[in-house]
C-alpha cells in the first residue's frame, strides 16, 4: 500500500463526507428529512513482517441521524395538535353561532317573554298584540335559522370526513409501498435514508389526518388506529371509508375495509383532524342541536297550550301560536 492510495482513500472518504454536508444543507427545508453523517473505518492493515501498518480508511456507511422516540412524540403531538385545531375551528363558530345576540336564541327569546307579559296586561291592546305577533314570528325564524346552520355545520362535517377518508386511503397506500421499497433495498444490507425518510413523514401526515400508531415489524410500518384496528400491514394497506350512519343517516360514520369484512371505527377514533371532527360533533354539535330542539318544543308547546285556555278578541276560544312541532 502506497502513501498516495492512503492518501487517495483520506480524499475519497472527505469527499464523500462533503457530499453529504452539502446534501443536508441543500434539504435543510426539506420535510421529513433527517441529516446524514458518514461513518468510516480504517481498512484493514498490512503485515510487513515486523509490524502491522495501517492501509487509510474506508467510508463504511452514511448514517441517518434518528431518534425513534423524538420520532414517536412528534407524531403524538402532530396528532393532538389538529384534533385541537379541527375542534375549535368548528367550536369558534358554534360558540358565535348562539353566544352573539343578533344570531343566538337568548335576546329573542327574553324579547318574546317581556312582550307576552306585557300582551298579558293589555289584551285589548290591538298595537301591542300585533308587536307580540311580530316578536313571536322572529322567534320562530331564528330558530329555524339557527337549526338549519347546525345541520349546514353536521353536512360539512359528512363532506369532511369523506374527503379525509380519501387522504388517508392515499397516505397508506403510500406508507405500504414504502414499506415494500425499504424491505427491497434493505437486501443488500444498505440503509435506504431517502426511502426511510419517506415513509416517516408519511406516517406525520397521516397523523395530521387522525392519530396512528406505528409498530415496527422486520424493519416495515404496522399502522393502526383506534383500538388497535390495522390500517396498514407490512405491504398491505387497508381502505377508510365514510357513510351515513346506520343509527342516522345524517352523521356519517367511518369503517376500515378489511378484505372480507369492515369495521365501525368512529367512537375510538381519536387524533388529526378526523379525530378533532368527530369529538365537536359528539361533544358539541349534536347536544347543541339536541337542547335547541327541546327549548323549541317546550317553549311551543307551554305557550300553545295557555293561549288554548283563553279568549280571543272576538271571544273564541284561543289557539296555537306555533305549528304543532309532531
Amino acid at each position: 500500500m502506497s502513501l498516495i492510495s492512503i492518501g487517495l482513500s483520506g480524499l475519497t472518504a472527505s469527499s464523500a463526507a462533503i457530499n453529504t454536508i452539502g446534501n443536508n444543507t441543500a434539504n435543510v427545508d426539506t420535510a421529513g428529512y433527517s441529516r446524514q453523517q458518514t461513518m468510516t473505518v480504517a481498512s484493514a492493515s498490512q503485515n510487513v513482517g515486523v509490524g502491522f501498518i495501517g492501509t487509510g480508511t474506508t467510508l463504511s456507511d452514511v448514517r441517518r441521524i434518528y431518534n425513534s422516540y423524538l420520532d414517536s412524540q412528534l407524531q403524538s403531538s402532530t396528532a393532538l395538535n389538529s384534533d385541537a385545531t379541527a375542534f375549535l375551528g368548528q367550536a369558534s363558530s358554534t360558540d358565535t353561532l348562539l353566544s352573539d345576540s343578533s344570531t343566538g336564541i337568548s335576546t329573542v327569546l327574553s324579547t318574546f317573554f317581556t312582550q307576552l307579559q306585557g300582551v298579558s296586561t293589555t289584551a285589548t291592546d290591538s298595537s301591542a298584540r300585533a308587536q307580540f305577533l311580530t316578536t313571536a314570528t322572529a322567534l320562530s325564524a331564528r330558530f329555524n335559522s339557527i337549526s338549519t346552520q347546525l345541520a349546514a355545520q353536521n353536512s360539512s362535517i359528512n363532506s369532511q370526513l369523506t374527503s379525509l377518508a380519501g387522504q388517508v386511503n392515499t397516505l397508506s397506500s403510500s406508507i405500504a409501498h414504502l414499506n415494500q421499497q425499504i424491505t427491497q433495498a434493505s437486501a443488500s444490507g444498505a440503509t435506504p435514508n431517502s426511502l426511510l425518510d419517506a415513509r416517516n413523514e408519511s406516517v406525520r401526515q397521516l397523523n395530521v389526518l387522525v392519530g396512528a400508531k406505528v409498530v415496527s415489524n422486520n424493519g416495515s410500518y404496522d399502522v393502526y388506529i383506534g383500538t388497535g384496528q390495522s390500517l396498514v400491514s407490512g405491504t398491505t394497506a387497508n381502505t377508510l371509508s365514510a357513510g351515513p350512519g346506520t343509527s342516522d343517516a345524517t352523521q356519517y360514520t367511518l369503517k376500515v375495509n378489511y378484505s372480507q369484512t369492515s369495521s365501525d371505527v368512529t367512537s375510538v377514533v381519536t387524533g388529526g383532524t378526523i379525530g378533532g371532527l368527530l369529538r365537536y360533533r359528539s361533544d358539541v354539535l349534536t347536544p347543541a342541536a339536541n337542547e335547541l330542539g327541546r327549548v323549541a318544543l317546550v317553549v311551543s308547546d307551554q305557550v300553545n297550550s295557555q293561549l288554548n285556555q283563553g279568549i280571543d278578541s272576538n271571544g273564541e276560544f284561543g289557539s296555537n301560536l306555533f305549528n304543532s312541532i309532531n
